[in-house]
């Protein structure tokens, strides 16, 4: 063996080029006039700053911790309860301690440098070079995102559900930046969970791959939130945990057409056929409720095909898709996923962005591939409808819905109004749908390949790796496209925790 075979040999880091750089900064401005003029962003209630419900809930919980009141029995702030563990009313504490308008400048800060960072580093894991065009990318990207709804909505009410996203990620991908062989993976995913209990399915997604040690790592770090709750509010962790663990009706109709879940979507069903068999009395009408007899067996058959596509990914090495996709299944199959839920969305389009990229570079013209970002943007995308003589709410003459899944449903409908109200009451669910057919297909394809380039394959090898064509000087590893851009089509100088080549679908 000669000595150059013996240097431990890496693909060239990808470069992202000027002009999807220059697109996607486009984009951004796109995105916030959007923003100013389309929803304006200083209307009352409906403006992007000018609701803030769910941040005001949380720090009113923070506010009873520190006044010793009662956290569960009784509304927090006007009628909305405390729904979230003990742990994470004790972590809100500190946003109580600040006034109204610090506390929403910090949380918005927040959200947007997790959107960044989610982007950035995302397309770091992905192979692309940490240079100033991937930060002006990054920013840029992390303005774009907030047109799609699951963003604008964690925005417009102060929701939680970015921060619980990137946690996850920053535990489970992102550490492979920094520390591949980390003895405290899982412990993020723990502490999500103690904040909010849906992250919870990301230990069954780690005992799937037989992640044992991230696996309790993840139990431990839920133990100590658990104790936290405990040590601080005794009572109240009691009173959650034996009471209102469970309590669906606190938060919300389960027919509503914002739960994007199995379950969600099964009850609106029944709502928009008007099975009145599963209805029952409520003050704004009959509530529609699919029996667990009817859901939950098509959420474990959800469960078990999203954990399939995430354990294929990460086989393959595509270890942001792999969590990515165990992500979306947490929402699908929990009882109620509000669409803030979804926020699983940003990582999923720098995934699509990425495989859409590498098609269109080096000489190649996949152009079919920008299909896949721009699938999950329009299913995703923040569209609205003024509901003209509905009666004024909060300020405005009329109710303003946003999201796909707000669209109306009209009281006699024709074939296509009854097959495109079954296409948005769902359209997160499609959307993991969609990624794991893509993802299974994928791997058989890839399945193929390698059986029959194992069937041409000669039985004998001269026993010489230099041999391998690895060193090959006529098989480069790189191309050159537009602005110096390289292409490689596997992870770059970042040690995965597999050590293995990070492969694309082709």
């Amino acid at each position: 063996m000669s000595a150059s075979t013996s240097v431990d040999q890496r693909p060239s880091p990808l470069v992202i080029g000027f002009k999807p750089v220059l697109a996607v900064a486009v984009l951004a401005i796109l995105a916030v006039i959007w923003h100013i003029f389309v929803i304006p962003i200083g209307a009352q209630f409906n403006g992007l700053f000018d609701n803030a419900t769910d941040l005001y809930v949380y720090r009113a919980g923070g506010r009873a911790v520190l006044d010793g009141r009662p956290l569960y029995e009784y509304p927090v702030w006007g009628r909305l309860s405390f729904t979230y563990p003990p742990f994470s009313a004790v972590v809100f504490t500190v946003f109580a301690l600040m006034s109204a308008v610090v506390a929403k400048i910090v949380w918005w800060a927040a959200i947007f440098f997790a959107l960044v960072a989610t982007v950035f580093l995302g397309m770091r894991t992905l192979g692309y070079k940490a240079d100033r065009n991937l930060a002006v990318f990054a920013v840029s990207g992390g303005i774009c995102v907030t047109v799609l709804e699951p963003v604008r909505t964690t925005i417009w009410l102060g929701q939680i559900n970015v921060f619980l996203m990137f946690i996850i990620l920053l535990d489970l991908v992102f550490l492979d930046l920094l520390h591949p062989r980390s003895r405290l993976r899982g412990l993020g995913v723990g502490i999500a969970a103690g904040l909010k209990l849906t992250p919870a399915f990301f230990v069954v997604y780690l005992l799937v791959l037989r992640r044992w040690r991230a696996a309790v790592m993840a139990l431990v770090g839920f133990a100590i939130t658990v104790a936290i709750g405990f040590l601080v509010i005794g009572s109240d962790a009691r009173q959650y945990w034996t009471t209102y663990v469970t309590g669906e009706s606190r938060i919300g109709r389960v027919d509503s057409p914002a739960n994007q879940s199995i379950n969600g979507f099964i009850s609106q069903m029944l709502a928009y056929f008007d099975v009145r068999r599963f209805s029952q009395p409520a003050p704004v009408g009959p509530l529609f409720s699919a029996p667990d007899w009817l859901w939950m067996p098509v959420a474990l058959v959800a469960a078990i095909l999203g954990l399939w596509a995430a354990v294929v990914s990460y086989r393959r090495g595509r270890r942001l898709l792999s969590v990515t996709t165990a992500g979306m299944t947490a929402a699908t199959v929990s009882p109620f996923s509000w669409g803030h839920h979804w926020v699983w969305v940003v990582p999923l389009l720098v995934v699509a962005f990425d495989f859409a990229y590498r098609g269109s570079i080096g000489g190649r013209r996949y152009w079919w591939r920008w299909l896949a970002p721009l699938t999950v943007c329009a299913l995703s995308f923040s569209y609205w409808w003024n509901y003209w003589g509905s009666g004024s709410r909060y300020g405005a003459d009329h109710i303003i819905a946003i999201g796909l899944f707000m669209m109306p449903r009209y009281p006699d409908p024709g074939v296509l109004d009854r097959i495109a109200v079954i296409l948005y009451a769902g359209c997160y669910p499609l959307i993991l749908l969609l990624t794991i057919i893509v993802t299974l297909v994928a791997e058989f394809r890839q399945r193929r390949v390698e059986a029959s380039e194992e069937v041409t394959q000669p039985d004998t090898y001269s026993g010489d790796i230099e041999s391998s064509g690895a060193a090959d000087p006529s098989a480069p590893d790189t191309a050159h496209a537009e602005s110096g851009v390289l292409r490689a089509e596997v992870a770059t100088n970042t040690h995965l925790e597999s050590s293995t080549q990070v492969r694309h679908p082709a």
